[in-house]
């Protein structure tokens, strides 16, 4: 049966290589996850960031210094 959708059939596929089983509500809250992050994560990467400067040497503990 083919998937409903770029997501769904991508996650079909990462549970299977990761030999992961999920029932349907384990799916549902993967997909809702998705359906609320995906508008944000979707701007982010059509977001022009040339003009952003580097971090050289990220400190992960604390946050970025203005």
């Amino acid at each position: 049966m083919p998937a409903k959708s770029a997501f769904e059939s991508h996650i079909e596929g990462g549970l299977e290589v990761y030999g992961i089983e999920a029932d349907e509500t384990e799916r549902a809250v993967m997909h809702g996850v998705f359906e609320l992050y995906a508008p944000a994560l979707e701007l982010l990467l059509e977001a022009d960031l040339d003009q952003v400067p580097d971090e050289l040497d990220p400190d992960l503990s604390r946050p970025p210094e203005p």
